[in-house]
Order: C-alpha cells, then sequence, then structure tokens
C-alpha cells in the first residue's frame, strides 16, 4: 500500500497535482496550468506577466516578489496574455508607461486592449516623451520601412508610400519632433491630401506642437540641426 502511494505521488503533475499511475500517462498529460507553463516563452505572455507584475504592485502592500508559476495560477492570466498579445498587434510604443497610465486613470482591466484607451495615451505620450528618444523611433522605423522600398532611410518622408507613412505617423512610429523638424516632414505635410491629413490631425496638431516648440526652442533647433546633418 505504501509503495501504491509513493508511486502515484511521483507520478503527481505538479501543477494540478493530479496523480497517474504511470509516468508516460503523466508525460502526455496537459492541464490548463501545465498548458500556460508551456507557454511561457512566447511574448505575448512574457509581456503579459510584467504588466501583471505592474498591476499587482500597484494594487498589493506585499514585498513578495511574484514568479511566473504564481502568474499562470491568477485569476488575471488570461486577462494580462490577451493584453500583451495586443500590445504586439499594434507595436505598442511604450508598454509600462502605457500599464502606468491605465492604472492612474483606473482604467478596468476588461477594456485595456481597447483602441480608444490606446490612442488618448498615445497623443499625450507623443508631446511629453524625450525628443531624442522619438527621432531614433524614428530613424529606426524608416530604416526598416526604406528596405522594402528600396530607397534611402532618410528619403522615406520624400518617396515613401504616404498611406503607409500616414499609418506610421499614427501608430507613434514616426514622430512629429521629425516631422516638424526636418525639411522632408515639412515637405510631406504640405502635400497630404485632406483625408490623410484627417487621419493623422490628432497626433501631429500643429497648434499644439507650436506651442511646444515655443516652449522648447533648445531642444527643437537641436533636433532641427540633426536633422540637417542626417539630410533628412
Amino acid at each position: 500500500m505504501k509503495k501504491t502511494e509513493v508511486t502515484n505521488s511521483a507520478n503527481s503533475c505538479e501543477f494540478c497535482k493530479r496523480t497517474f499511475m504511470r509516468e508516460s500517462t503523466l508525460l502526455k498529460h496537459i492541464c490548463e496550468y501545465k498548458h500556460r507553463w508551456l507557454d511561457r516563452d512566447r511574448r505575448g505572455n512574457q509581456i503579459g506577466f510584467q504588466c501583471w507584475l505592474q498591476f499587482y504592485t500597484k494594487h498589493s502592500t506585499g514585498k513578495k516578489n511574484k514568479t511566473y508559476e504564481e502568474f499562470i495560477k491568477s485569476a488575471y492570466y488570461t486577462a494580462f496574455v490577451k493584453f500583451g498579445s495586443y500590445c504586439i498587434e499594434i507595436k505598442n510604443i511604450n508598454i509600462p508607461r502605457y500599464v502606468d497610465y491605465l492604472l492612474k486613470e483606473n482604467i478596468k482591466l476588461d477594456t485595456w486592449c481597447t483602441d480608444s484607451n490606446y490612442n488618448k495615451f498615445l497623443i499625450d505620450y507623443l508631446k511629453t516623451e524625450d525628443a531624442l528618444d522619438a527621432v531614433a523611433r524614428t530613424v529606426e522605423h524608416c530604416l526598416q520601412a526604406t528596405e522594402e522600398e528600396k530607397i534611402q532611410s532618410n528619403d522615406y518622408l520624400r518617396y515613401g508610400n504616404r498611406n503607409k507613412i500616414c499609418y506610421a505617423i499614427s501608430n507613434g512610429r514616426i514622430s512629429p519632433w521629425v516631422l516638424y523638424q526636418s525639411q522632408s516632414g515639412v515637405k510631406l505635410l504640405d502635400t497630404l491630401g485632406e483625408e490623410q491629413i484627417k487621419m493623422i490631425y490628432d497626433y501631429i496638431n500643429p497648434v499644439q506642437w507650436a506651442i511646444k516648440f515655443s516652449k522648447e526652442q533648445a531642444k527643437a533647433t537641436e533636433v532641427n540641426q540633426l536633422m540637417n546633418e542626417l539630410k533628412w
């Protein structure tokens, strides 16, 4: 009898604690928690885990560091993995800052994957982020985009596909810092059609950005000089 108990314990699933007579059966066994554990290296899962840690820190007074094993057993697991996948899909430009925003605004978890929430955050974030970070992200995006279109990266705003450029502006890949402080960016904005301007207007609001540049003249001059050096 004792031997049977030892055998069952040895063939017990470490996640759901179910026991099996044979080790081969245990190896084939996939419970929900084990399935979640096997998915732990997926990018969306890892992003979800990090966001869950932020959420937990905000809503708990405990100082103990949470583990991935605890994450897979959390009631919020599915919601955060879904959010992680959503961040990948929309190419979220700063996930930790977005989570901070959602928590600060007390936005319900079941609406975190809502475009309207992200767009509101993005419009404000573009105006508050470090200018050189914005320039670096824009240059990186243009380097990737021009590989497909077979043009020089510093010519992307001159000769790149206009609709693709507008889409990149609307998801934050191309920053107003570059659009307003480079020759090619200014010319691009002058050549866009009414529908294209409508698509990106909230992200490049000319009145708000003019006020920003006026308040941050030194930084605007620095970016303008950098863009001229890069021949943008």
